[in-house]
């Protein structure tokens, strides 16, 4: 697949917290069983960047708004594995200085998620599989 067919663009948001050696990982289990675990993602509005899109969509999906650091990491084409769509994910690690260790937040904005509720929590990075290849970047952050 080139980059020319994709057809829609996102940002994903890798937020860590320091507790530990270990940075944790924020993650939420959608509610659709089919959604798996996942991290703050969305998509990129008309005249945004990506990085003004993902502190968008952390604070519409999870509630976050004081961010210490937000780093690029990488930017590729994925084919959607049961639909015929392509996406051009944008990921970036995000560090938060967020004391809750889990909390629920009801989705904002106006897009396809608007009104769900999500139950946050933080995990290891590599104790966890995230669904959808959303972990593809992982490594990165653990550097």
């Amino acid at each position: 697949m080139t980059e020319s067919t994709f057809t829609e663009e996102k940002a994903y948001a890798y937020v860590t917290r320091d507790r530990e050696e270990v940075p944790e990982l924020l993650v939420f289990e959608h509610p659709d069983p089919e959604g798996g675990v996942q991290v703050p993602k969305g998509g990129i509005e008309d005249g945004e960047s990506p990085r003004e899109a993902v502190v968008r969509e952390l604070k519409e999906e999870s509630g976050l708004t004081e961010l210490e650091s937000i780093r690029s990491l990488e930017t590729d084409v994925w084919q959607h594995h049961e639909k015929p769509k392509a996406y051009r994910r944008h990921f970036f690690h995000i560090v938060a200085e967020e004391r809750r260790d889990q909390w629920r937040h009801t989705v904002t904005g106006d897009g396809e998620d608007e009104g769900v509720v999500y139950d946050y929590f933080w995990a290891r990075p590599r104790s966890i599989s995230l669904a959808r290849d959303m972990d593809d970047y992982i490594g990165q952050i653990l550097k």
